[in-house]
């Protein structure tokens, strides 16, 4: 079964560090839309040669209803530059009113039932948006301690700080910029893989989500196997980025 298509129209188009793009747009056909935190959409791209599919992670931040579904009448995304990508020449040159053709929503990067005490969020750069849209979700889910994982190479580099910070405030949310080509006290310097070593997962009590560079991805999943994590206390969504 085909998965459910809308028109959108772009309402705002920002640089919110030197190399990531925040998009934002309004439905226009239907209206409305259903997702749940975490999940992606993807767009369908006119080009002169043929048409281009790209998925993006919803980075919206709203509170979901009591089935964990959130309804709203409009999209958030992020987008990193790609040198020579034909998605970026597309967004990053998008004028406010340009309208845009998107499917979904699609993805196992939620917070379902049966979560054990721990949860781990570790993404990497706009690998970070299904967690920022999960932030008016996890402060009632005080059950769970949650530890999100910022990787980024300088501090320019980071976004949706305050968001992260201020959910932070909660007793069970913990958040760690770390930072992998500078030095800051107010982040952790290295990559997040030492900073998730550092906090000593163990199978026996945490689930760790993974969502960002592939690299990042697969050294992760590496270390957490040989710490006897199984597949299903992995969730992993890999950010590949085609320069085509």
């Amino acid at each position: 079964m085909p998965l459910p298509s809308y028109q959108i129209q772009l309402e705002s188009n920002e640089f919110i560090t030197p190399n990531v793009k925040k998009l934002k747009f309004k439905f226009l056909e239907p209206s409305s839309f259903r997702y749940r935190p975490g999940q992606f959409v993807s767009f369908l791209l006119e080009h002169e040669e043929k048409p281009l599919k790209r998925s993006y992670s919803i980075a919206n931040s709203e509170t979901p209803d009591e089935d964990g579904l959130v309804t709203t009448d409009h999209l958030e995304i992020v987008i990193s530059y790609v040198e020579n990508g034909r998605a970026t020449k597309i967004f990053f040159d998008a004028e406010l009113g340009d309208t845009f053709e998107i499917s979904g929503p699609v993805g196992l990067l939620i917070l379902g039932a049966g979560l054990p005490k721990r949860v781990f969020l570790i993404g990497t750069g706009t690998g970070m948006a299904p967690y920022r849209s999960m932030l008016k979700q996890i402060p009632a889910m005080a059950q769970h301690d949650f530890h999100i994982l910022f990787g980024a190479q300088k501090k320019q580099d980071l976004f949706y700080t305050k968001d992260f910070q201020q959910a932070g405030l909660n007793d069970h949310i913990n958040f760690y910029p770390c930072l992998s080509r500078e030095t800051n006290e107010a982040c952790f310097n290295g990559y997040v893989q030492a900073q998730l070593e550092a906090l000593k997962p163990d199978p026996s009590t945490d689930i760790v989500y993974l969502c960002g560079n592939p690299n990042m991805v697969d050294d992760v999943f590496s270390m957490l196997k040989e710490m006897d994590f199984g597949v299903k206390q992995v969730k992993r969504e890999k950010y590949v980025f085609s320069k085509f």
